[in-house]
């Protein structure tokens, strides 16, 4: 007897208005989980690095003179997946039920017999108010809410909005969708009926991200604010008494990097805590990856390693070195038994929170997070005149570590764990650094200076640098690079962590450190 193949299912999940935090904890649980997304420019890119890498990831949006692809095409790849037996993301921008033509894509699969569930998200008048400091409601002065799309289908015989009512209405709050380019209209339409031409109105653009942009004026100036400001879409407008509110309690815009577009150049798979710290912090941040890392293949395995001779101690420099080994260790089945006797030291509160995933403590931190700091604080508490030292690195060359080490008696091995390479960006990235450039680039090791002019270009490179508010190395031999490709302008974080350089970000552009 032939077996029937199981059909998939489909879930229908809204990922939030932009920023990539507001999608719901079930919505995100179900896009880790899927065989297949399906997701638009609408949706924030940074949701799809949750999904599986053996994922297949379509894109089913629109990209401006490159690519379209229509709704019935979509459904019928919602379908075709769902046939096959597999689970199925549609992953939609807001809500998919909110102007986001979930209805049809769940009708079409009932109609196919393709079990499918919808997970509601936040949507634009939602998300993009409260991030704006207005209120939907308010007890005193709004008790009603009207979602309006200014956009209908081309297909409809009559206006189904009704104006006249909308416009005559009290104590409401109108929110109106994919209006930009029918601003006039809406407002003629308003004002026409007989809405009070000073009524509170405000727009919103790319609302929720650190690039959103929130203006408050009447409804009679909204138009002028749209083109003067250049106003773009994804947008919202908010007509009616609570959109006063927003000078007075707005907190998104007030975030101390807000605004700010910030360039960040670190390995790709590195990039995610500084990313966040700085996003928190209300930057609009773009990842340029000058550097990539792999794993190693050393000479000696660990063990023959280690057992060759009696260890004092190991230190790690950085989180790859310590990312690296300990892959390594486990390559060969190994704990951390073997290192038993032999005292770590690392440099950095960020290497040493790596080797605490692994439940290694270390045992020496110097209070300055460089290389010269380590080995001159721990001469002081520790003869290092015969000491056998395992150095754990990648594959660079320059290694002043090695050499103060040595130069103060001890017997070095060097023990090359993950290898570094020069990202590729593509060229779309590179040329689009090139004309929008940047507030700030922020520079976290002397390979990503040296790549990222590589990269660039120098002649190009020195032009974008020099035209930032700050650029910023996370310790001095970061900032030895900036100066051989010609940069003398630049700020090094006091502390030489991740969270010392944003700090020092957040300090320059408040004016704490004069610029």
């Amino acid at each position: 007897m032939r077996k029937m193949n199981k059909k998939g299912k489909v879930y229908l999940v809204g990922a939030g208005p932009g920023d990539e935090g507001l999608i719901t904890v079930k919505g995100l649980d179900v896009l880790k989980q899927a065989d297949v997304v399906l997701y638009d420019k609408l949706a924030n890119q940074v949701l799809i690095s949750f999904c599986r890498k053996d994922a297949g990831k379509i894109f089913v949006g629109k990209e401006a003179g490159i690519h379209y692809v229509s709704q019935d095409e979509t459904i019928d790849v919602l379908i075709k997946n769902a046939n096959e037996g597999k689970t199925v993301v549609r992953l939609k921008g807001g809500d998919p039920y909110i102007f986001g033509r979930g209805s049809e894509e769940a009708i079409a699969l009932k109609e196919a017999g393709i079990e499918f569930e919808v997970i509601p998200g936040v949507t634009a008048a939602s998300g993009a108010s409260a991030y704006a400091g207005i209120p939907l409601t308010h007890r005193n002065m709004v008790t009603q809410c009207v979602f309006i799309t200014a956009h209908e289908t081309p297909d409809k015989e009559d206006e189904q909005v009704e104006w006249e009512i909308l416009a005559k209405m009290k104590n409401t709050t109108l929110v109106i969708y994919m209006g930009v380019s029918q601003i006039k209209n809406v407002i003629e339409k308003l004002i026409g009926f007989g809405m009070p031409s000073g009524t509170p109105a405000a727009v919103i653009e790319n609302g929720t991200l650190n690039s959103q942009r929130s203006f408050t004026t009447t409804i009679k100036k909204l138009e002028s604010v749209v083109w003067s400001e250049k106003i773009k879409p994804p947008s919202i407008f908010i007509i009616g008494p609570t959109a006063a509110f927003a000078d007075e309690i707005k907190w998104f815009e007030n975030k101390p990097l807000f605004g700010k577009r910030v360039v960040i150049t670190r390995a790709e798979d590195q990039s995610s805590r500084m990313n966040k710290l700085l996003t928190e912090k209300g930057a609009d941040v773009t990842s340029f990856n000058t550097i990539s890392t792999s794993i190693a293949k050393p000479g000696r395995d660990i063990k023959k390693l280690i057992s060759e001779k009696h260890y004092d101690w190991l230190i790690f420099t950085s989180e790859n070195g310590a990312r690296y080994f300990f892959e390594l260790m486990n390559d060969e089945k190994l704990d951390a038994r073997i290192l038993g006797g032999i005292k770590i030291a690392s440099i950095g509160s960020g290497t040493h929170s790596r080797l605490k995933e692994f439940n290694i403590i270390s045992d020496f931190i110097p209070t300055e997070f460089t290389s010269e700091s380590l080995v001159k604080e721990l001469s002081k508490t520790e003869n290092l005149n015969g000491k056998n030292i395992i150095r754990i690195k990648g594959d660079f060359n320059y290694d002043p570590l090695t050499e103060n080490l040595k130069s103060n008696g001890a017997n070095v091995d060097t023990y090359e764990v993950y290898k570094l390479f020069r990202s590729n960006p593509d060229n779309y990235e590179i040329e689009n650094l090139k004309k929008n450039g940047a507030d700030a680039f922020l520079f976290t090791s002397m390979s990503t200076v040296n790549n990222f002019f590589s990269i660039i270009g120098e002649e190009d490179g020195l032009s974008l640098l020099n035209n930032a508010q700050v650029v910023a190395a996370i310790g001095p031999v970061t900032a030895g690079a900036l100066k051989e490709h010609g940069i003398e302008d630049f700020e090094i974080s006091s502390v030489h962590t991740i969270e010392g350089m944003v700090n020092t970000l957040v300090n320059v552009f408040s004016g704490s450190i004069r610029h």
